[in-house]
């Protein structure tokens, strides 16, 4: 719920800033590897093992890495998106797309 009110209220302040020149976008990633896991008292075996099980559910064969978030976040900061506002960018290695 509060995923989708984040990409409603992203909609909402396109519209609104959009006339003075500031552009909003929200990344929807899937899993990327962080230390979140072990912050909730996974062991580092653990959370690789999630990981490598995870791969496999993801059409490019790997979840997500924080550079990949990193890079999505340059491109919507850059001058190269400059007609780009409003949008639900998702980063997610093809797992909407995926039949599972």
């Amino acid at each position: 719920m509060s995923k989708c009110a984040l990409d409603m209220f992203t909609q909402c302040l396109a519209l609104e800033l959009g006339p003075k020149g500031i552009r909003v976008n929200v990344i929807n990633p899937a899993a990327v590897r962080t230390n979140f896991l072990q912050a909730l008292g996974f062991t580092k075996e653990k959370c690789e093992e999630l990981y490598t099980e995870m791969d496999s559910k993801y059409p490019v064969g790997r979840v997500g890495e924080s550079i990949d978030i990193a890079n999505a976040i340059l491109f919507l900061a850059s001058d190269e998106a400059s007609f780009v506002t409003g949008i639900k960018f998702v980063s997610d290695g093809g797992a909407l797309n995926a039949p599972y």
